[in-house]
């Protein structure tokens, strides 16, 4: 357990270390598209309605983690592919779940900035008070490393980086748009009803107003459960896809 904690950190030195000259326009792009529907959705039906505006940042926080974690990851991975990356990573003394653990990590950690943007952002611009629940930071995680195991897995079991990368594109987007993120569900057309239970991001949405409303109740558990349940089994299955050198977990 030692030798993989002090992997992990190494790895994700070096993710961090690559960062450096780029933090302010990652930052920037992650923040951008999910802040502007922010403000045009609270613009065309949000003012002066709290439960509309609950619905409009937590919205933009859904998009902010999906695309961070789930998007840029997939891409990502895509790109490391493409360059035969992951054997020079099979030649470390690394374990699989090492590498894959740091990947998503990466993936929740570079997502942290743009959310904690969004947040404060629309709480004070739309002026809507934040009853954060003790739950909210496992909450913020959970959702980021859920996103972040399906971005791994669409990059792992795309043929291609190309691939990996219209892949994550038109389904972040599938996943904002036909699930109960920015609308409830009684808003959706009854196809889309039947389908949201499917989405991960009609959990990650619903556990993100749970926890900055303060209405903490079975309806979260629901939601952790699910995405943790999303989780481990899209972890699990690109270990499975991994390639590693023998003996190495």
């Amino acid at each position: 357990m030692k030798k993989h904690l002090r992997d992990l950190v190494w790895l994700l030195r070096g993710e961090l270390y690559g960062l450096r000259l780029s933090w302010f326009w990652y930052l920037f792009h992650m923040a951008l598209s999910p802040l502007l529907y922010m403000f045009l959705l609270y613009l065309f039906g949000g003012r002066g309605r709290p439960d509309v505006t609950l619905f409009v940042i937590s919205g933009s926080l859904s998009q902010g983690l999906t695309t961070a974690s789930m998007l840029t990851l997939g891409q990502n991975i895509g790109s490391l592919k493409d360059q035969n990356a992951f054997e020079y990573y099979a030649a470390l003394p690394i374990s699989r779940l090492t590498f894959l653990l740091a990947t998503a990590t990466r993936a929740v950690l570079f997502s942290l900035p743009s959310f904690l943007t969004i947040l404060c952002v629309g709480s004070l611009a739309l002026q809507l008070p934040i009853r954060l629940s003790p739950f909210a930071v496992p909450t913020v995680l959970l959702a980021g490393y859920c996103m972040a195991g399906l971005g791994a897995f669409i990059g792992f079991y795309s043929p291609t980086g190309q691939v990996a990368s219209l892949a994550t594109q038109v389904l972040a987007g599938l996943m904002i748009t036909l699930a109960p993120v920015y609308l409830t569900v009684e808003q959706l057309p009854a196809i889309l009803r039947a389908t949201a239970a499917f989405i991960p991001t009609t959990y990650v949405a619903s556990a993100l107003r749970a926890t900055l409303s303060g209405q903490v109740g079975p309806r979260l558990w629901m939601d952790l459960g699910v995405l943790s349940a999303v989780t481990v089994t899209s972890l699990w299955l690109v270990a499975r896809k991994l390639d590693w050198r023998a003996g190495q977990g």
